[in-house]
């Protein structure tokens, strides 16, 4: 009598807490279901038409690296800037900061100065400041500009490099072959256009070189003579004309020298100057050879100046024209051509072992979840009677 009841109640306590548990499993057991489909779907089925399927995965990707590089992704990354954005960034913020920063006087002495003044004038001195020795003087510094320039073409071109790696490894990932295979064809593509990209950017510089645009309507010369500047003109009545000032009386001549000595001080930095070797040197120079050399220097950074705002807008326009532009509309031809070879489509669509493991265990993993699934139905049948 005490069994059957003691049988009788733990028969009535276990069906109670199976009834309990019942709803948890089912829902617990449902969403596992979900989470093994969803990673069946992701790996997706085997392929049997090869070659549409290659056209369509070929085709996706070149989609993909254009939305990367145009900004409009759906995989775009939150941890760091990349594609477009990277491209942007190196063309404004490194590019565009690092010729701001470029002093238009790098590596030019006194003594450069100097000398190409003198050497432009030959046997007789000019009564204006060469033009010669303007054009030769700032010919060599925007020649130290060809580092920077092709700096970035570097820059950029490491960058699509990056971004069809990373395209590829993300949308190739379940065939390791086809990845390999894309990335080499892609990245070669790019390295076909870097020899051209940097023979453009250095022609720019050639060009600008090459013809040294007085004229331009941003560079505004004031041209003195020189005996002008030496010699202060001032009204001879008698004459109806102008006389020097040493024929004026000797207070004027006082004023005279008093301005010379007022602008041999705001000069006298142009007498130090930085040797190769680094020492600084003290240079004799007379007032003439003074205001030389500043109007040089001020030729210099004036028109400098205007070359590097060129630059600044030239080189990324060549950049993008040359190598992004012409990659992002051959890349998929290029692809095409190279893998779409009918004897070649085993070996491509030929699945990583990690990605064919992965598939089993999620198969297995299902299999075992509808059987618990049917299970658990059928104990939802014994617990409704």
């Amino acid at each position: 009598m005490g069994t059957s009841f003691l049988s009788e109640r733990l028969s009535t306590i276990l069906m109670g807490h199976v009834k309990k548990c019942l709803p948890t499993l089912r829902s617990r057991v449902s969403h596992l279901r979900g989470v093994q489909e969803s990673i069946i779907s992701d790996l997706g089925k085997p392929i049997i038409k090869k070659g549409p399927a290659i056209l369509d995965l070929i085709n996706t990707f070149c989609e993909e690296f254009r939305c990367v590089i145009n900004g409009n992704s759906t995989n775009l990354q939150t941890s760091e800037i990349s594609g477009g954005a990277k491209l942007f960034y190196i063309f404004q913020n490194t590019f565009g900061n690092a010729l701001e920063e470029f002093d238009p006087m790098t590596g030019l002495t006194l003594s450069d100065v100097r000398h190409a003044i003198r050497n432009s004038m030959g046997t007789r001195p000019s009564l204006f400041v060469p033009e010669m020795a303007f054009e030769l003087l700032v010919k060599r510094q925007i020649g130290l500009l060809r580092d920077l320039c092709l700096r970035v073409v570097d820059l950029s071109y490491d960058e699509l490099a990056n971004t069809i790696s990373v395209a590829c490894a993300r949308h190739f990932e379940r065939f390791d072959n086809l990845k390999n295979e894309s990335m080499i064809s892609g990245i070669n593509l790019l390295s076909s256009r870097l020899p051209p990209t940097r023979e453009m950017v250095e022609n720019l510089l050639s060009i600008e070189q090459t013809y040294i645009n007085t004229n331009h309507p941003d560079f505004i010369i004031r041209y003195r003579s020189v005996s002008d500047r030496h010699t202060p003109l001032v009204s001879n009545p008698q004459m109806g004309g102008e006389e020097p000032a040493a024929a004026s009386n000797s207070s004027r001549s006082s004023i005279c020298s008093g301005q010379r000595g007022v602008k041999k001080e705001k000069m006298a930095t142009l007498n130090k100057y930085r040797t190769a070797s680094g020492r600084e040197v003290e240079h004799k120079l007379t007032e003439r050879e003074r205001e030389e050399v500043q109007m040089i220097e001020q030729l210099i950074i004036q028109y400098f100046t205007i070359i590097r705002k060129q630059l600044q807008d030239t080189v990324p326009k060549t950049i993008m024209h040359f190598m992004v532009s012409y990659l992002a509309r051959n890349l998929s031809s290029n692809l095409i051509s190279e893998l779409y070879v009918e004897d070649r489509f085993d070996n491509l669509l030929q699945e990583s072992d990690s990605v064919s493991k992965k598939r089993e265990r999620a198969c297995r993993m299902l299999t075992a979840l509808n059987e618990a699934q049917k299970i658990l139905s059928g104990l939802r049948d014994i617990t409704s009677n």
